[in-house]
């Protein structure tokens, strides 16, 4: 029997929270101060690490808190 994953992998996390954390840098660099727009440098250097390399900070936490990979998923 095999079980149905309920949820997104990190695979797709990754992407969405850097989307959701550019977004918010650039709304507030242009609301709050300019400086914010170091958090989506931040957020699209991490993006690019992941894309080349297949980890960043936000993958290795996600998988600290449980939320599985399609790399664990084995095809049988």
């Amino acid at each position: 029997m095999i079980d149905k994953f309920s949820g997104w992998p990190i695979e797709r996390t990754v992407p969405a929270l850097a989307a959701a954390v550019v977004t918010t840098g650039l709304v507030l660099g242009e609301t709050s101060s300019p400086r914010w727009r170091f958090l989506s440098a931040f957020a699209a250097a991490n993006l690019g690490l992941y894309a080349a390399v297949g980890w960043c900070p936000a993958s290795l936490l996600l998988a600290k808190a449980g939320v599985p990979s399609l790399r664990n998923v084995r095809n049988g």
